[in-house]
């Protein structure tokens, strides 16, 4: 499926307005082309990379309650792809930031999703295991440091 067709049917879905038909948001979702996570940012790219989080994150909200399973399971596939695109080095600079802020969102919300469950000796273990994956995914990018010391650079060269 191309990234034109793949719009076009998400654009469709929320156009009909049928929230509750959430199978077929997930079979669009699970069915969207590489290009929606880059590498060339684009008007269509980033129209798309934010229709599927927001899809994604209806299907979260949505069995969040009735599926913790599922839920959980949605958040993290969320997490992979845009730790995907964020790694991918041809990935365009401006998405693997957009990648990076919005994968810190899903983490607090994965962590909050853990707290919120009965059985927290489970639910604890996969909080404590999500903190030092992302610990150790932030560090391996350097993402902040190498920001600060460009935006430090930037800010000591005359323009």
């Amino acid at each position: 499926m191309t990234l034109d067709t793949w719009l076009i049917s998400i654009s469709n879905w929320y156009e009909a307005k049928q929230y509750d038909q959430i199978e077929a948001l997930e079979t669009l979702l699970y069915s969207a082309p590489n290009s929606v996570w880059g590498p060339t940012l684009t008007d269509e790219q980033s129209k798309a990379i934010a229709c599927w989080l927001d899809g994604s994150l209806r299907v979260f909200e949505h069995t969040k309650y009735h599926d913790k399973k599922k839920a959980y399971q949605m958040l993290q596939y969320a997490s992979a792809k845009l730790e995907v695109a964020a790694f991918n080095s041809a990935t365009d600079i401006d998405i693997k930031d957009w990648c990076l802020k919005r994968l810190q969102h899903l983490t607090v919300l994965s962590l909050e999703f853990c707290n919120q469950q009965q059985d927290q000796s489970t639910w604890n273990k996969k909080a404590h295991s999500l903190i030092e994956m992302h610990v150790k995914l932030m560090a391996s990018l350097s993402w902040n440091e190498s920001l600060n010391s460009n935006n430090a650079s930037n800010l000591m060269t005359p323009h």
